[in-house]
């Protein structure tokens, strides 16, 4: 008789895509509670990957299920174009008393790709109805992802992703990631006169500041970087760039919004106000797909007042009842105090994270803000020389980290896009200290393990 597991890895012959790795899962997700996922034997793990970076509430969240079912027992869906949505409406309201102050209007759509796709065609209309059409190049850094769509990917410098796509993508300019611990120009900070920031105007010269339209960026980086923090000049400096060119500052807060960072937008660290905000991941802590695409209001008044509508749109977009999910996400976030919770954990997080894995030979940098992290493996620490590609290092520390009871989220591609490996971890926010500490010893025993097998 076949077993539960091989008659779902059967099945799973059927499922197609990127996420489907050359190794089945060897575990079936039964069900969530809290920061904890269990398997089909009700064996717990906890869930420091957050999804990743998705569930900020954790899971099976009461107040978020009974947001959901209420809306469902009203009304599921109906198309936005022929009804006014209260529960929309109000959420727009609410995410701009958290936003940026020069940010007042919201697109919604489904995902991280979807919004940053939105963003790019916003700047470019922005731009032509302004009487400037000819600004339509996106600039933005290699290590950088900001989706899998063709335009997203296009201003992606993540070079594995892209890789196989290369010849359908727009082959606009990037510039060097600011990642200190692999600076692209071999210098050291702070003598280096953040030469990574400046690049963007000696790049917008180039090609000609008539053509760009807008500049993309993570506040903190994700996969292609590993939770790259930039120095503190650098987006100020990259700020008063693109204000001097008229190019729209895109600010990509698909992992970092709804306070992963410990703040509502991880780019209010730096005290910089971008154009544009595209958010998704958190916002509905994983219980149904949204995002959203913030605007500055003065690209708002340009399309108002040139009575331009906007030539873009999702069937989906903004449904009550993933609206009703992200408001109650909202209420949580602010009457929990969890955004305020993720800055002051997020220290003791980083203290334990350094503490109990630092001393690791295959642990080259430990980087990031809030619950955000990103662990960068080494084979050589000294020189931080990377491990073989071939060897997926990530992916097997993070399949050894899953037979230990702690979930992380393996990448590739650190070093220049083209080598290096890293797990990160961004628990949900309602993470203990205790558990915290336990997450970490599992993965220092994980650690000690694959040691064994690599080095």
């Amino acid at each position: 008789m076949v077993d539960r597991l091989e008659a779902a890895q059967q099945r799973d012959k059927h499922m197609f895509g990127t996420l489907h790795g050359t190794v089945p899962p060897e575990v079936i997700c039964e069900r969530g509670d809290g920061v904890y996922l269990y398997d089909q034997n009700d064996r717990k793990y906890i869930d420091f990957s957050g999804g990743p970076h998705v569930v900020s509430l954790g899971h099976a969240n009461p107040r978020v299920k009974e947001a959901m079912k209420n809306q469902i027992d009203k009304v599921s869906f109906f198309f936005r174009a022929f009804w006014l949505n209260e529960p929309l409406l109000e959420l727009a309201e609410r995410i701009i008393k958290v936003a940026p102050p020069n940010l007042k209007m919201c697109q919604f759509c489904n995902s991280g790709s979807e919004a940053n796709e939105t963003a790019i065609k916003i700047a470019r209309q922005y731009h032509v109805e302004r009487g400037k059409p000819e600004k339509y190049m996106v600039l933005s850094r290699w290590q950088s992802y900001h989706g899998m769509t063709l335009g997203a990917l296009s201003i992606s410098g993540h070079t594995m992703r892209r890789e196989k796509f290369e010849p359908m993508l727009h082959q606009w300019p990037k510039i060097p990631a600011p990642l200190c611990y692999h600076c692209a120009y071999g210098l050291d900070y702070p003598g280096c006169d953040i030469k990574c920031a400046r690049a963007l105007e000696e790049i917008i010269n180039q090609v000609g500041a008539q053509y760009v339209s807008a500049f993309f960026m993570e506040p903190v980086g994700g996969a292609g970087t590993a939770c790259m923090v930039p120095v503190p000049e650098y987006y100020p400096i990259i700020r008063e760039i693109c204000d001097k060119y008229e190019v729209l500052l895109i600010d990509d807060e698909v992992i970092c919004g709804f306070g992963r960072t410990g703040k509502w937008f991880g780019i209010e660290h730096w005290g910089v106000n971008p154009d544009i905000i595209t958010s998704a991941k958190g916002m509905t802590g994983g219980y149904t797909p949204m995002a959203v695409v913030i605007i500055d209001e003065k690209i708002g008044k340009v399309f108002s007042e040139t009575g331009a509508g906007f030539m873009h749109g999702f069937t989906m977009e903004g449904n009550p009842v993933s609206a009703a999910t992200c408001l109650a996400v909202i209420d949580v976030l602010e009457k929990e105090g969890l955004v305020e919770r993720c800055a002051r954990l997020g220290e003791y997080f980083f203290q334990k994270g350094r503490e109990k894995l630092a001393h690791h030979p295959v642990v080259g940098e430990i980087r990031g803000k809030g619950l955000l992290m990103g662990i960068e493996l080494v084979q050589d620490k000294e020189k931080r020389e990377p491990f073989d590609m071939k060897r997926r290092a990530s992916n097997r520390l993070q399949n050894i980290a899953m037979k230990h009871g702690v979930m992380g989220y393996p990448t590739v591609g650190i070093k220049n896009g083209v080598s290096g490996d890293a797990l990160l971890v961004s628990p949900p926010f309602i993470i203990t200290e205790p558990v915290i500490d336990e997450a970490f010893d599992l993965l220092d025993a994980a650690l000690t393990d694959f040691e064994k097998e690599f080095l």
